[in-house]
């Protein structure tokens, strides 16, 4: 057997090591190459990449106390690789896990001949299912990375751990893995808590046949009741290998339980299409019998957003199914490769009860651009499920983030398949048959503070509500990008400006001035808002407010929702303010953002009367503050001893006695 060759680690891998950020490692360099304790002397690679002897590196770092990383020379395998390995080639990456999940089951590993290490591994995978055929091809290569695989475990603290590593620095290696690349943790709990809301504690579980994190994550959280297998003829030795490490049992292929729940991640390789990723979702649900039930995660971009004819034909032929049973759309940022890939989640499977395919509902969210915190996914979770029951459950169940939306009107939608949530459902048909009689009941309890609206109790059509980018395509809105603002503009005097904290507060609108001079000599082009303008922000939360008077500058990254005079389509400033507050945020998410709309004839009064109300509510918050204001003197005068409070009832007594 050869000796290992030496661990060399590039200027990343020591800002890694180091803990510290990559040009702090690349000012050391520099900064202490000629000094008593010069740091080490790079050595460029084949492809002109400067490297450095690993071992060197964390000498130095511990010798120097640079960093922030006590324990480097323990953890300089973790951060470095081999001269002869690398993290971009898949076959020597499976020989690496290989080692890995033998070293678990074997001690000293590193002191067996070839031999012995082939006879191990033999007894370990009789069936060549996990890391025969590995170890084998390694050993033919005289077993070089051997002492690294332990290395490796040292420094990762488990074999579990180093696996990890491993699959997180291939996919770094081969950042073209796109969507198939690593999950993050967040979006693995979700998939996770999703199936354990569907497996209940008698289900077989049919683990995701590609990605070893997740199907590993999942398995350690499922109850010992609950058999877990892999697709029918999945090879899946990275997620063998990574089960195997984990002490996981998987089961034999064997005869179908009576219930199973399917967890799968598409795409399952890299360059997948669009096309691709349809047809793995239709096998899946194709294989679904009437008890079993399925998580599939996946590309936003596939599962949920606008396609081209032929894909968005492909999609509603799942759809018709009527298996899909909620549909929620997720942020972007949870796939490791793939940092502005938004990911959605589909749950499939046959609603309790005889559902006819006409009468079957989707349970529907958008969660672009919110956090998954474990309130979030229990809650969306909760919802997502409500759909998989019958109409009782649904009545008995409180939602948080999901509508219901008949699934045959899924089928024929074009565009995206949550466009039309809206945050705000629409009242049923026996609520709105109430609504004059409460309006009038609320009209009398502020009588004395407003006259009351006239209305008439006939009810008649309105527009549908329609996201943002409908009503931009159809004219009825436009966006208006804000000002970039050089701060050093801002002082006092002059035309208004409007930032995107100030949403918070708009009582605070007014502080932040620009001269209208200054600002027409570096803006020559820029508009100034107009009464009924809605300026709105989309982070770190979706927040919006109703310029009633114009004449403002908006300064980015707020900016402005421009209702068309001519025609609104039923749009009303204050709807639009109200129906922003508390959606989805994030960058893109505005274009998917739900507005309600009115009939046009109402537009007119409804503004007016909102201004009463505004107007009204205001003079009753000055009073409320004179009030307090008295209270607060009332009690400073009594408690200085500047004042006499004076009790008239008991002094018009004392009066009368004498």
């Amino acid at each position: 057997m050869s000796t290992a060759s030496s661990l060399l680690i590039d200027l990343t891998g020591v800002a890694r090591l180091a803990g510290v950020q990559r040009p702090v490692a690349s000012m050391w360099r520099s900064r202490f190459a000629s000094t008593p304790d010069p740091f080490p002397t790079p050595v460029p690679d084949e492809s002109g990449r400067l490297r450095f002897e690993a071992e060197q590196v964390a000498d130095w770092l511990a010798r120097t106390g640079h960093g922030n990383n006590p324990e480097a020379r323990e953890d300089a395998a973790a951060a470095a690789a081999p001269s002869d390995f690398s993290f971009s080639d898949a076959s020597a990456v499976a020989e690496l896990q290989a080692l890995v999940a033998l070293h678990a089951q074997t001690d000293d590993l590193d002191e067996l001949t070839p031999s012995q290490i082939e006879e191990v591994a033999a007894n370990v995978d009789p069936l060549d299912r996990v890391l025969r055929r590995e170890i084998s091809a390694h050993v033919d290569r005289g077993a070089p990375w051997l002492a690294y695989a332990t290395r490796l475990v040292d420094a990762a603290y488990s074999p579990s751990a180093a696996l990890t590593l491993i699959a997180r620095r291939h996919a770094a290696a081969n950042r073209a893995a796109g969507s198939a690349g690593p999950l993050l943790a967040d979006a693995v709990a979700l998939v996770v808590d999703a199936t354990i809301a569907l497996a209940g504690g008698d289900a077989t579980v049919t683990l995701d046949a590609g990605d070893a994190i997740l199907s590993s994550t999942l398995a350690g959280k499922l109850d010992d009741d609950v058999t877990i297998v892999l697709p029918t003829g999945a090879d899946s030795r990275d997620v063998r290998r990574q089960l195997l490490v984990d002490g996981h049992w998987l089961a034999d292929e064997a005869a179908p339980a009576a219930r199973s729940v399917v967890v799968a991640r598409v795409p399952s390789h890299r360059g997948e299409d669009v096309s691709a990723i349809l047809r793995a979702v239709d096998d899946i649900s194709l294989s679904l019998r009437d008890s079993d039930a399925a998580v599939v995660i996946g590309p936003a971009r596939a599962l949920v957003d606008p396609l081209a004819p032929t894909d968005e034909r492909a999609r509603a032929d799942i759809l018709r199914s009527g298996r899909v049973r909620g549909i929620a759309r997720l942020s972007s940022g949870l796939v490791d490769s793939a940092v502005r890939e938004s990911l959605a989640l589909w749950i499939l499977g046959e609603p309790k009860g005889e559902v006819p395919h006409a009468h079957r509902i989707t349970a529907v969210a958008d969660l672009t651009g919110a956090a998954l915190t474990p309130a979030t996914r229990a809650d969306l979770i909760s919802d997502l499920v409500a759909g998989m029951g019958g109409g009782r459950d649904l009545r008995a169940h409180s939602f948080r983030f999901a509508s219901f939306v008949a699934t045959a009107s899924l089928q024929a939608r074009s565009g995206s398949l949550v466009a039309s949530v809206t945050r705000k459902p629409a009242a049923t048909t026996e609520e709105a048959a109430e609504l004059p009689a409460l309006l009038d009941i609320a009209a009398e309890a502020v009588r004395a503070d407003l006259a009351p609206i006239e209305i008439a109790p006939d009810q008649h059509d309105v527009p549908r509500a329609a996201s943002v980018a409908e009503l931009i395509r159809d004219g009825h809105v436009r966006r208006i990008q804000g000002t970039r603002l050089d701060p050093a503009l801002l002082g006092s005097e002059g035309l208004v400006v409007v930032t995107a904290s100030d949403l918070d507060e708009p009582a605070s609108i007014g502080s932040a001035r620009v001269d209208q001079l200054a600002f027409a000599g570096r803006h020559p082009s820029t508009q100034l808002t107009r009464p009924g303008d809605v300026i709105f922000r989309t982070s770190p939360t979706a927040a919006a407010w109703v310029d009633t008077d114009g004449s403002k500058i908006v300064a980015y990254p707020a900016r402005v929702l421009r209702i068309t005079t001519a025609d609104p389509g039923g749009l009303v400033p204050e709807i639009v303010a109200a129906d922003i507050a508390g959606a989805p945020a994030g960058p893109g998410v505005w274009k998917r953002w739900t507005l309600r709309r009115v009939a046009p004839r109402t537009i007119a009064p409804l503004r007016q009367a909102i201004a009463d109300i505004t107007t009204a509510r205001r003079d009753l918050e000055d009073r409320a503050a004179r009030l307090t204001d008295y209270a607060a003197l009332i009690i400073a005068g009594a408690t200085s001893g500047a004042v006499t409070m004076i009790d008239l009832d008991h002094a018009a007594d004392a009066a009368t006695t004498q």
